[in-house]
Parts: structure tokens; sequence; C-alpha cells
């Protein structure tokens, strides 16, 4: 389906195209693309949507359709060829992993260990 659409293809095309909904993200049916200042913001045309996005990136590697993914979920499969950017020289909106947890006097190792470990991960994916 990737291999169709031009090299330099633009976030208007995305009304035109299937794409797989991941119901935990807001957004199932619109996403926010910009680029250079310009935002576009398509009607998405999602044929099926699914609850877990593992099931939402079976369903794409399946050839079911297009879906919206946070990079880190999908580099292998970017590396390996088995999926490719689609309107890579747009993004979209930035979001987040947030560590939430109520004040203590005493928090458990394994809980700082496991917050390091996001603010490492995150650090080392910002600087790619």
């Amino acid at each position: 389906m990737a291999a169709s659409l031009p090299p330099n293809a633009s976030p208007r095309l995305a009304k035109s195209l299937p794409w797989v909904g991941n119901a935990q993200l807001r957004g199932v049916g619109q996403w926010l693309f910009s680029k250079d200042g310009e935002t576009v913001l398509p009607e998405l045309n999602p044929v099926v949507v699914c609850d877990k996005t593992p099931a939402v990136q079976a369903c794409v590697l399946a050839g079911i359709g297009l879906g919206i993914f946070p990079d880190f979920a999908v580099e292998d499969e970017i590396a390996e060829g088995r999926l490719v950017r689609v309107f890579a020289d747009w993004s979209l909106p930035t979001g987040g992993i947030h560590a939430v947890f109520p004040p203590a006097r005493f928090r458990p190792a394994k809980v700082r260990a496991f917050v390091d470990f996001l603010a490492a991960a995150e650090r080392k994916r910002v600087r790619r």
C-alpha cells in the first residue's frame, strides 16, 4: 500500500487511504500533521478500530491499512523493512510517558529503578 504512494506524499491523501484505528489514542479519526509551519488535519478512514496497540500493529503488518504508532513501538519493523514511514517529512503531535506516584517517605527501589529506566530510554530516544 505505501509503495503506491509518491515519495513526497502529503497527509491530504490520508482520507482516501484505509487506516487501522487505535482506540487507546486520542483522535482515532483525525490527526494533526505539521511540516514547516503548515498544518493538515485530515479525516482518516478507519476500516477497523482496535483497542490494543499490538492488535493495530498486527493489522497493519497484515496489510489491512495504515496505522499511527510511537517510534519505539515500530523501530524494529522499520529497520527490517517490514514497515515504512508514510508522510515521513510530516510530524504528529508529540506525546509523553509519565511516571505518577503519590508522595511517600519511602519509595521501593524497584519503583526508582523503573523511573530511571524510563528517563534513560527517553533521553536516548530524543538524541536520535
